[in-house]
């Protein structure tokens, strides 16, 4: 099957790298922010509609395999660990928002400081 953002490159460890502007308005992605609480309430803010959940804790998690992933972190680098993570536990389509919060505030995409979503842990 392709990959739902088709413009994004496969990297070498198994997920794609998406852009701001190839995932601000989707709905039929699955955002996870893996920064710590706090950082999502910061100058930076957290995408509308973001799952969070600390990278630490993505092993305990019961995520959506039908759903493509966006990993995001504030400049890219924790949300690339997430990324190569998810790919290794089976998941098919990840991408990691390159850039990060970073770029999407660079870019001036929409931004959230309130309350986000967590996924729900497995069962």
């Amino acid at each position: 099957m392709a990959p739902r953002i088709a413009v994004a490159p496969l990297t070498a460890k198994g997920y794609y790298e998406a852009r701001p502007g190839d995932v601000v308005l989707r709905d039929d992605l699955f955002l996870l922010d893996v920064r710590a609480l706090e950082d999502l309430h910061s100058d930076l803010g957290h995408i509308h509609q973001v799952h969070h959940l600390p990278l630490a804790e993505l092993d305990a998690l019961d995520l959506p395999f039908e759903t493509p992933i966006v990993t995001v972190c504030g400049n890219g680098f924790e949300s690339r660990k997430a990324a190569a993570a998810l790919v290794a536990a089976g998941f098919t389509e990840v991408y990691h928002l390159v850039g990060g919060m970073i770029r999407w505030h660079a870019e001036e995409r929409p931004v959230a400081k309130v309350a986000t979503h967590r996924p729900a842990p497995r069962r």
